[in-house]
């Protein structure tokens, strides 16, 4: 068994950013109608970062990938999965939907996977732009070291001291996979 990265998908590998230009400033219609399949996608793969393909073929060698991301549409979020052609490339993905005590899932999540497939004597990685993901895995997952990937400077909220702060920070795939 290989070591696992979680990796978050928004804003870590996919510039979700661009994708918003894409859709306008009427999001919820445009989304309703891309969902709907009123209006045809984008080349959803034109938005991964640049450095995503090839480190996610390279680090696959040495690591179990699971894509673990947090969605209010599950429909958008799939199609952007599968448009932007990483699905070959990873070895899972859990799209979590947010559970009853205002958190996203991610940390629960991550534990269930954990506990069917990972093995305890590797040190697993969580990847997530968001510091708030990093402080809800780390809260039920101690021992998964969780990094922050700061593409978008705090795109996802600021830190304060209420949060438990990631293990490092990075900004670019590169850095992570120097790292990993």
């Amino acid at each position: 068994m290989k070591p696992i990265v979680f990796l978050d998908f928004d804003r870590t590998i996919f510039d979700t950013d661009q994708l918003y230009a894409w859709i306008g400033p009427n999001r919820f219609e445009r989304i309703l109608a891309l969902t709907s399949g009123e209006i045809a996608p984008p080349d959803f793969a034109s938005y991964l970062y640049p450095d995503t393909v090839n480190f996610l073929k390279r680090v696959r060698l040495t690591h179990r990938i699971v894509i673990l991301t947090y969605a209010v549409n599950v429909v958008l979020q799939r199609k952007k999965l599968r448009g932007s052609g990483i699905i070959p490339l990873v070895d899972d993905v859990i799209i979590t939907q947010g559970s009853t005590d205002n958190l996203t899932g991610k940390g629960e999540e991550a534990s269930k996977y954990l506990s069917r497939v990972g093995d305890p004597g590797w040190e697993h990685t969580f990847v997530d732009d968001s510091p708030q993901n990093i402080d809800e895995v780390k809260r039920k997952n101690p021992d998964i070291r969780c990094i922050r990937i700061d593409r978008v400077p705090l795109a996802q909220g600021m830190l304060h001291d209420a949060l438990l702060a990631p293990d490092q920070v990075v900004v670019d795939l590169a850095q992570l996979e120097s790292i990993l």
